[in-house]
């Protein structure tokens, strides 16, 4: 007539796990249902940090945003096309560069300066493309490389515009962008632009197109796509948010030197997709806070910085593919299951 003990362990259990389970999905289906009102908090926190942390806080908030904006402008091509590339941070040098250039050396106004930015890097983009995409794999990586790097040796080399490895300096700025904590909010204003500009991209039947290249390239071809065209066209648009984060770095530097041109910045940007999660939206945005965060503790610690960063990247490779946003959305994912 009764159950042995065991049996109604397994029923009480059971009926626990049930418990968690049910929870866990309520919370998914109400997160997906309010995922615009968590975002609106959260853009909510970041306006509201300025007044609870000291300047060198706000700084380091700088860097994370300029840092976000060109993340996810090279994820528009690594996560959402699928075209890897090694050069982002010659796209990101000519932003701030023509802003520098047109500031200093022309006179120029800083609205019209800092808009020239992200137009230059366009139009070198449009140019540097249109050889690239004749490629694939890892000879349109190679290729992407090749060109940042003669970027940078223009940048180096050029004492005449760029003044060479003495950079630009003495950028102005507004004198509302003196303080930190005012180019903060301009940064920031910048970057939730940016990023609902990308987001309607991304979302958009052009943006469901360069997922299906992603995916498969020759059905992709099969259906009619014009894939050549369309890496053209997105390898162009994200040499222009680079554009917009080497602008926001010129602002907030008031200098630029050839190394932000260099292979080592490329990294950078391409180690903050990785550890945030190149397939999600709001991954690049997780990884240049985590990104920021741990080049400075490591900094701190230790000398071998890049040996650190190295095994990092390594690790993230091999065990962690989707990143930090991968490993949650596996875990979400799971519970809802």
């Amino acid at each position: 007539m009764f159950a042995p003990m065991d049996s109604w362990e397994n029923v009480n259990m059971t009926n626990k796990e049930q418990l968690k389970i049910s929870s866990l999905t309520g919370f998914l289906h109400g997160f997906e249902s309010y995922r615009w009102l968590w975002v609106a908090t959260a853009v909510a926190l970041l306006a509201a940090i300025p007044a609870f942390v000291d300047t060198s806080w706000v700084s380091l908030l700088c860097e994370v945003l300029i840092l976000t904006v060109a993340a996810s402008g090279l994820n528009l091509l690594i996560g959402y096309t699928g075209m890897i590339s090694f050069g982002p941070a010659g796209l990101y040098a000519v932003g701030a560069y023509s802003m520098a250039v047109l500031i200093v050396k022309v006179g120029a106004p800083f609205g019209l300066a800092f808009i020239a930015g992200p137009v230059a890097a366009t139009a070198v983009s449009l140019v540097i493309g249109w050889f690239c995409v004749r490629r694939t794999a890892v000879y349109f990586a190679l290729l992407t490389l090749a060109f940042s790097q003669l970027i940078h040796t223009i940048f180096f080399k050029w004492y005449g515009l760029t003044g060479g490895d003495d950079g630009i300096v003495e950028i102005l700025v507004p004198e509302f962008l003196f303080s930190i904590e005012n180019y903060y909010y301009f940064a920031l204003a910048c970057t939730i632009v940016s990023l609902l500009v990308m987001w309607l991209i991304v979302n958009s039947p052009f943006g469901k197109a360069l997922q299906v290249i992603r995916e498969n390239r020759g059905r992709a071809e099969f259906i009619g796509i014009n894939v050549r065209k369309y890496q053209l066209i997105i390898f162009t648009i994200q040499g222009f948010f680079l554009g917009v984060a080497g602008s926001l770095l010129c602002g907030f530097n008031h200098n630029v030197f050839p190394p932000i041109a260099n292979w080592t910045e490329s990294i950078h940007i391409i180690i903050a997709c990785l550890l945030g999660g190149m397939f999600h939206f709001f991954g690049p945005f997780i990884g240049s806070i985590a990104f920021i965060l741990l080049d400075r503790v490591v900094t701190n610690c230790t000398e071998y910085s890049s040996l650190v960063l190295g095994i990092i990247v390594v690790l993230l490779v091999l065990f962690f593919r989707g990143g930090i946003a991968g490993v949650f959305s596996e875990k979400l994912s799971d519970g809802r299951h």
